[in-house]
Protein backbone atom coordinates (compact mmCIF):
# COMPACT_ATOMS: atom_id res chain seq x y z
CA UNK A 1 0.00 0.00 0.00
CA UNK A 2 1.09 2.96 -1.17
CA UNK A 3 1.94 5.76 2.21
CA UNK A 4 2.12 9.13 1.78
CA UNK A 5 4.58 11.59 4.21
CA UNK A 6 1.13 13.69 4.45
CA UNK A 7 -2.19 13.89 3.03
CA UNK A 8 -3.81 17.57 2.66
CA UNK A 9 -7.45 17.84 3.47
CA UNK A 10 -8.94 21.24 2.91
CA UNK A 11 -11.64 21.47 5.93
CA UNK A 12 -12.98 24.49 4.17
CA UNK A 13 -11.99 27.35 1.42
CA UNK A 14 -13.53 29.87 3.29
CA UNK A 15 -10.91 32.73 4.49
CA UNK A 16 -11.09 35.90 6.43
CA UNK A 17 -9.04 37.61 4.78
CA UNK A 18 -8.22 38.35 0.92
CA UNK A 19 -4.30 38.21 -0.04
CA UNK A 20 -3.29 39.11 -3.17
CA UNK A 21 -0.78 36.24 -3.04
CA UNK A 22 -3.77 34.09 -2.59
CA UNK A 23 -5.30 31.96 -5.07
CA UNK A 24 -8.71 33.34 -5.97
CA UNK A 25 -11.04 30.55 -6.23
CA UNK A 26 -14.10 29.81 -8.59
CA UNK A 27 -15.55 27.18 -5.94
CA UNK A 28 -18.06 28.03 -3.85
CA UNK A 29 -17.39 28.45 -0.12
CA UNK A 30 -18.08 25.55 1.76
CA UNK A 31 -17.39 24.00 5.17
CA UNK A 32 -16.50 20.09 5.80
CA UNK A 33 -18.71 18.84 8.32
CA UNK A 34 -17.77 16.75 10.86
CA UNK A 35 -19.57 13.58 9.94
CA UNK A 36 -17.69 14.48 6.03
CA UNK A 37 -14.57 14.37 7.70
CA UNK A 38 -14.85 11.25 9.64
CA UNK A 39 -15.85 9.38 6.89
CA UNK A 40 -12.90 10.67 4.87
CA UNK A 41 -10.29 10.26 7.77
CA UNK A 42 -11.46 6.15 8.14
CA UNK A 43 -10.76 5.74 4.40
CA UNK A 44 -7.35 7.43 4.07
CA UNK A 45 -6.14 6.25 7.95
CA UNK A 46 -3.88 3.50 6.29
CA UNK A 47 -2.20 6.03 3.31
CA UNK A 48 -0.54 8.44 6.05
CA UNK A 49 0.58 9.46 9.63
CA UNK A 50 0.00 12.83 9.43
CA UNK A 51 -2.59 15.23 7.93
CA UNK A 52 -2.62 19.03 6.79
CA UNK A 53 -6.07 20.61 7.14
CA UNK A 54 -5.79 22.88 4.51
CA UNK A 55 -5.12 23.51 0.67
CA UNK A 56 -7.13 26.55 0.70
CA UNK A 57 -9.40 28.87 3.14
CA UNK A 58 -8.45 29.38 6.79
CA UNK A 59 -8.80 26.56 9.40
CA UNK A 60 -9.01 27.86 12.35
CA UNK A 61 -12.43 29.36 10.31
CA UNK A 62 -14.03 25.63 11.11
CA UNK A 63 -16.51 26.06 13.64
CA UNK A 64 -15.98 22.29 14.70
CA UNK A 65 -12.42 22.26 14.63
CA UNK A 66 -11.86 21.04 18.18
CA UNK A 67 -14.20 17.83 17.02
CA UNK A 68 -11.69 17.37 13.90
CA UNK A 69 -8.43 17.43 15.94
CA UNK A 70 -10.60 15.01 18.19
CA UNK A 71 -11.12 12.34 15.59
CA UNK A 72 -7.75 12.43 14.18
CA UNK A 73 -6.57 12.13 17.26
CA UNK A 74 -8.61 8.96 17.64
CA UNK A 75 -7.39 7.51 14.29
CA UNK A 76 -3.72 7.97 15.72
CA UNK A 77 -3.19 10.65 13.00
CA UNK A 78 -0.89 13.90 13.35
CA UNK A 79 -1.74 17.25 12.06
CA UNK A 80 -0.48 20.51 10.62
CA UNK A 81 -2.42 23.67 10.41
CA UNK A 82 -1.38 26.33 8.05
CA UNK A 83 -3.06 29.76 9.20
CA UNK A 84 -2.58 33.64 8.24
CA UNK A 85 -3.04 34.26 12.47
CA UNK A 86 -5.80 36.28 12.74
CA UNK A 87 -7.86 33.62 14.98
CA UNK A 88 -5.02 32.37 17.46
CA UNK A 89 -5.92 34.65 20.13
CA UNK A 90 -9.39 32.88 19.79
CA UNK A 91 -8.60 29.26 19.22
CA UNK A 92 -5.30 29.65 21.02
CA UNK A 93 -6.46 27.38 23.99
CA UNK A 94 -8.63 25.20 22.24
CA UNK A 95 -5.76 23.95 19.76
CA UNK A 96 -2.92 23.87 22.75
CA UNK A 97 -5.05 21.24 24.33
CA UNK A 98 -5.23 19.12 21.38
CA UNK A 99 -2.77 16.09 21.55
CA UNK A 100 -3.20 15.65 17.59
CA UNK A 101 -1.66 19.14 16.38
CA UNK A 102 2.20 18.54 15.83
CA UNK A 103 2.62 21.88 14.19
CA UNK A 104 1.39 24.92 13.26
CA UNK A 105 2.22 26.84 10.10
CA UNK A 106 1.70 31.15 10.43
CA UNK A 107 1.68 32.87 7.36
CA UNK A 108 3.46 35.98 8.58
CA UNK A 109 3.31 37.55 5.05
CA UNK A 110 -0.68 37.87 5.43
CA UNK A 111 0.06 40.50 8.06
CA UNK A 112 2.97 42.30 5.90
CA UNK A 113 0.39 42.43 3.72
CA UNK A 114 -1.76 44.11 5.35
CA UNK A 115 -0.49 46.17 8.12
CA UNK A 116 -1.43 49.56 6.34
CA UNK A 117 -5.06 48.12 6.96
CA UNK A 118 -6.98 46.34 9.51
CA UNK A 119 -4.41 44.55 10.99
CA UNK A 120 -2.28 47.84 11.74
CA UNK A 121 -2.10 48.96 15.02
CA UNK A 122 -3.83 45.81 16.54
CA UNK A 123 -3.00 42.40 18.89
CA UNK A 124 -1.84 40.10 15.80
CA UNK A 125 1.78 40.44 16.92
CA UNK A 126 1.28 40.19 20.31
CA UNK A 127 -1.30 37.56 20.29
CA UNK A 128 1.33 35.31 18.20
CA UNK A 129 3.53 35.90 20.94
CA UNK A 130 1.25 35.07 23.52
CA UNK A 131 0.18 31.97 21.86
CA UNK A 132 3.81 30.92 21.03
CA UNK A 133 4.88 31.41 24.71
CA UNK A 134 2.15 28.82 25.89
CA UNK A 135 3.30 26.35 23.01
CA UNK A 136 6.60 26.62 24.62
CA UNK A 137 6.14 26.14 27.90
CA UNK A 138 2.89 23.47 27.83
CA UNK A 139 3.39 21.64 24.76
CA UNK A 140 5.81 20.06 22.22
CA UNK A 141 4.07 21.87 19.26
CA UNK A 142 6.32 22.84 16.41
CA UNK A 143 5.81 26.39 15.26
CA UNK A 144 7.07 27.63 11.66
CA UNK A 145 6.60 31.21 11.00
CA UNK A 146 6.32 31.92 7.25
CA UNK A 147 7.76 35.38 5.68
CA UNK A 148 6.91 33.86 1.94
CA UNK A 149 7.26 37.49 0.59
CA UNK A 150 11.18 38.30 0.18
CA UNK A 151 11.94 39.54 -3.26
CA UNK A 152 14.71 38.36 -5.45
CA UNK A 153 17.79 39.88 -5.73
CA UNK A 154 16.76 42.04 -8.53
CA UNK A 155 13.52 43.50 -6.71
CA UNK A 156 15.38 45.26 -4.04
CA UNK A 157 14.51 45.59 -0.41
CA UNK A 158 11.79 43.46 1.87
CA UNK A 159 10.21 46.28 2.45
CA UNK A 160 9.12 48.22 5.75
CA UNK A 161 6.01 45.83 6.98
CA UNK A 162 8.96 43.03 6.45
CA UNK A 163 11.20 45.08 8.53
CA UNK A 164 8.83 46.13 11.68
CA UNK A 165 7.78 41.98 11.13
CA UNK A 166 11.84 41.25 11.92
CA UNK A 167 11.95 44.00 14.36
CA UNK A 168 9.59 42.63 16.46
CA UNK A 169 10.85 38.73 15.90
CA UNK A 170 14.26 40.15 17.15
CA UNK A 171 12.72 41.78 20.34
CA UNK A 172 10.66 38.54 20.82
CA UNK A 173 13.63 36.10 20.37
CA UNK A 174 16.84 38.12 21.54
CA UNK A 175 18.66 34.68 21.99
CA UNK A 176 17.62 34.30 18.18
CA UNK A 177 20.29 37.14 17.68
CA UNK A 178 20.45 39.18 14.45
CA UNK A 179 17.39 38.29 12.17
CA UNK A 180 17.13 40.75 9.75
CA UNK A 181 20.82 41.23 8.76
CA UNK A 182 21.20 37.81 7.66
CA UNK A 183 21.84 36.93 4.42
CA UNK A 184 18.80 35.27 2.24
CA UNK A 185 19.50 31.70 1.45
CA UNK A 186 16.15 29.79 1.72
CA UNK A 187 16.73 28.21 4.61
CA UNK A 188 15.43 28.75 7.79
CA UNK A 189 16.07 30.35 11.13
CA UNK A 190 15.78 29.01 14.94
CA UNK A 191 14.02 31.30 17.06
CA UNK A 192 13.23 28.95 19.58
CA UNK A 193 13.57 25.69 20.63
CA UNK A 194 11.21 24.40 17.92
CA UNK A 195 9.99 27.84 16.93
CA UNK A 196 11.60 28.49 13.14
CA UNK A 197 11.39 31.40 10.34
CA UNK A 198 10.99 30.11 7.12
CA UNK A 199 11.82 32.64 4.34
CA UNK A 200 10.99 32.45 0.66
CA UNK A 201 10.30 34.52 -2.40
CA UNK A 202 6.50 34.48 -3.52
CA UNK A 203 5.35 31.77 -5.82
CA UNK A 204 2.22 32.04 -8.28
CA UNK A 205 -0.42 29.35 -8.52
CA UNK A 206 -0.65 27.56 -11.27
CA UNK A 207 -3.56 27.72 -13.44
CA UNK A 208 -4.62 27.17 -16.98
CA UNK A 209 -3.38 30.66 -18.41
CA UNK A 210 -0.38 30.84 -17.04
CA UNK A 211 3.20 30.21 -18.87
CA UNK A 212 3.76 26.78 -20.01
CA UNK A 213 7.17 25.37 -18.27
CA UNK A 214 7.84 22.69 -20.52
CA UNK A 215 7.49 19.42 -19.95
CA UNK A 216 10.58 18.32 -18.41
CA UNK A 217 10.21 17.95 -14.38
CA UNK A 218 9.88 16.74 -11.41
CA UNK A 219 7.40 16.69 -8.47
CA UNK A 220 6.06 15.41 -5.12
CA UNK A 221 2.60 15.34 -6.16
CA UNK A 222 1.14 12.04 -5.94
CA UNK A 223 4.76 10.68 -4.33
CA UNK A 224 4.70 12.16 -0.74
CA UNK A 225 1.47 13.89 -0.32
CA UNK A 226 -2.18 14.18 -2.37
CA UNK A 227 -4.83 16.55 -1.41
CA UNK A 228 -8.72 16.23 -0.99
CA UNK A 229 -10.52 19.66 -1.08
CA UNK A 230 -13.53 20.42 0.69
CA UNK A 231 -15.77 18.50 -1.69
CA UNK A 232 -14.11 15.34 -1.31
CA UNK A 233 -12.47 16.04 -4.68
CA UNK A 234 -9.15 14.43 -5.18
CA UNK A 235 -6.52 16.46 -6.60
CA UNK A 236 -2.40 15.03 -6.68
CA UNK A 237 -1.09 18.28 -5.53
CA UNK A 238 -2.09 20.88 -3.18
CA UNK A 239 -1.80 23.59 -5.82
CA UNK A 240 -4.09 22.51 -7.61
CA UNK A 241 -6.67 24.78 -5.87
CA UNK A 242 -9.32 24.49 -8.48
CA UNK A 243 -8.87 20.60 -9.01
CA UNK A 244 -8.07 20.76 -12.71
CA UNK A 245 -6.25 17.08 -12.22
CA UNK A 246 -9.43 15.78 -11.05
CA UNK A 247 -8.64 11.66 -10.13
CA UNK A 248 -11.86 11.00 -8.54
CA UNK A 249 -13.66 11.91 -4.98
CA UNK A 250 -13.19 10.04 -2.07
CA UNK A 251 -16.94 9.81 -0.77
CA UNK A 252 -17.53 7.50 -3.97
CA UNK A 253 -14.43 5.89 -4.04
CA UNK A 254 -11.36 3.89 -2.43
CA UNK A 255 -7.99 6.27 -2.33
CA UNK A 256 -6.66 2.94 -3.50
CA UNK A 257 -9.12 3.15 -6.18
CA UNK A 258 -8.33 6.67 -7.12
CA UNK A 259 -4.60 6.38 -7.39
CA UNK A 260 -5.37 3.38 -9.66
CA UNK A 261 -7.17 5.31 -12.34
CA UNK A 262 -4.85 5.50 -15.43
CA UNK A 263 -4.51 9.51 -14.95
CA UNK A 264 -2.78 9.16 -11.82
CA UNK A 265 -0.66 6.40 -12.93
CA UNK A 266 0.35 8.59 -15.78
CA UNK A 267 1.56 11.22 -13.24
CA UNK A 268 3.48 9.23 -11.11
CA UNK A 269 4.83 7.36 -14.34
CA UNK A 270 5.96 10.70 -16.18
CA UNK A 271 7.90 11.75 -12.97
CA UNK A 272 9.76 9.20 -12.54
CA UNK A 273 10.94 10.13 -15.94
CA UNK A 274 10.86 13.68 -14.75
CA UNK A 275 8.30 13.92 -17.49
CA UNK A 276 5.65 16.26 -16.68
CA UNK A 277 2.23 14.91 -18.48
CA UNK A 278 -0.52 17.02 -17.32
CA UNK A 279 -0.78 20.88 -18.62
CA UNK A 280 -1.31 22.08 -15.02
CA UNK A 281 1.86 20.89 -14.05
CA UNK A 282 3.30 22.32 -16.97
CA UNK A 283 2.47 25.41 -15.66
CA UNK A 284 3.73 24.90 -12.45
CA UNK A 285 6.43 26.87 -11.42
CA UNK A 286 6.85 25.88 -8.04
CA UNK A 287 8.19 22.68 -9.36
CA UNK A 288 10.94 24.21 -10.42
CA UNK A 289 12.48 24.82 -7.14
CA UNK A 290 12.86 20.71 -7.28
CA UNK A 291 15.17 20.66 -10.36
CA UNK A 292 17.20 23.41 -9.07
CA UNK A 293 17.71 21.22 -5.94
CA UNK A 294 18.30 18.06 -8.29
CA UNK A 295 20.74 20.02 -10.12
CA UNK A 296 23.05 20.61 -6.90
CA UNK A 297 22.53 17.50 -5.26
CA UNK A 298 20.94 14.52 -7.51
CA UNK A 299 18.22 14.25 -5.27
CA UNK A 300 14.60 16.13 -5.55
CA UNK A 301 14.48 18.82 -3.13
CA UNK A 302 12.53 17.82 0.16
CA UNK A 303 11.06 21.31 0.79
CA UNK A 304 8.77 23.36 2.97
CA UNK A 305 5.46 22.41 3.31
CA UNK A 306 3.09 24.76 1.82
Amino acid sequence: MKKFKKIYIEITNRCNLSCGFCHKSKRPGDVMSPGAFAGIVSRIRDYTGHLSLHVLGEPLLHPDLDQLLDICHGQGLRVNLTTNGTLLTQKGAMLLASPALRQINVSLHSYAEREAGSLAGGDYMPGLFAFIREAIAKTELFINLRLWNMPRPEEGTSGRANDRILAQLEAFFPAAGRIAGLPFAGRGITLAPRVFLSRGHPFTWPHAQGPDYGSQGYCLGLRDHVAILVDGTVAPCCLDAEADINLGNIHRQTLGEILATPRATAIRQGFAQRLVVEPLCRRCSFRQLFSRKQKKTGQPRAGNER
